[in-house]
């Protein structure tokens, strides 16, 4: 092998491991700027009240959807099973974000979201009620939804966004996941987060 074909090769392994680093470290975009989370009253996926105030004192994880999606809500959720239990290999229990579920579409997910939820993971929260109220949420999270529909409608479809807000004990989104993720990259990106946050 001539030099020059051994310097093409290595300019080529060099281009991956760089892009290959970039990759990682966009999974987890960090704000410039944290972003306060507004007030909001919603209720869990057991009736109880869920406000702000719940955000408090642990980190979150904050991803918008609704029960009915056939395939990124349902593919989310296991993704962050799946980073749930890489932290569980760092952190003691209490000091694993809380995965929250802001199910978008009450009129179809209020009576179902217990049991959707418990596809998953017992410890999950599932967040729902007025749309107003939800709206709130949605904006302070910089996210997105749009029911997709006409007036007799349904079957409809809901269009959102699909980043995953990580937000501080203080009720501060600091970061985005954005997909599509890996579960031992963004593990590893949230605990260096997580642990840098706490120096």
């Amino acid at each position: 092998m001539n030099r020059s074909m051994v310097s093409c090769l290595f300019m080529m392994v060099f281009l991956f491991c760089v892009t290959g680093v970039q990759a990682k470290s966009e999974m987890v975009e960090t704000l410039e700027t944290p972003v306060l989370i507004d007030d909001f009253e919603l209720i869990d996926q057991t009736g109880e009240p869920f406000t702000k105030n719940n955000l408090l004192g642990v980190w979150s994880l904050i991803f918008l959807g609704f029960t009915t999606c056939p395939d990124i809500c349902p593919m989310t959720m296991s993704q962050l099973e799946g980073v749930r239990s890489e932290l569980g290999m760092h952190f003691t229990p209490e000091k694993i974000p809380n995965i929250i579920f802001v199910a978008v579409d009450p009129a179809r997910d209020k009576a179902v979201l217990k049991d959707y939820l418990a596809y998953f993971h017992p410890k999950n929260i599932g967040i729902t009620g007025e749309i107003s109220q939800i709206d709130r949420l949605v904006k302070s999270v910089e996210g997105f939804y749009r029911f997709d529909k006409k007036k007799a409608d349904q079957s409809y479809n809901v269009v959102h966004t699909a980043a995953i807000a990580v937000v501080n004990p203080n009720g501060e989104m600091v970061a985005k996941i954005n997909p599509p993720f890996g579960r031992s990259n963004t593990a590893r990106e949230l605990m260096l987060l997580i642990r840098g946050a706490g120096r």
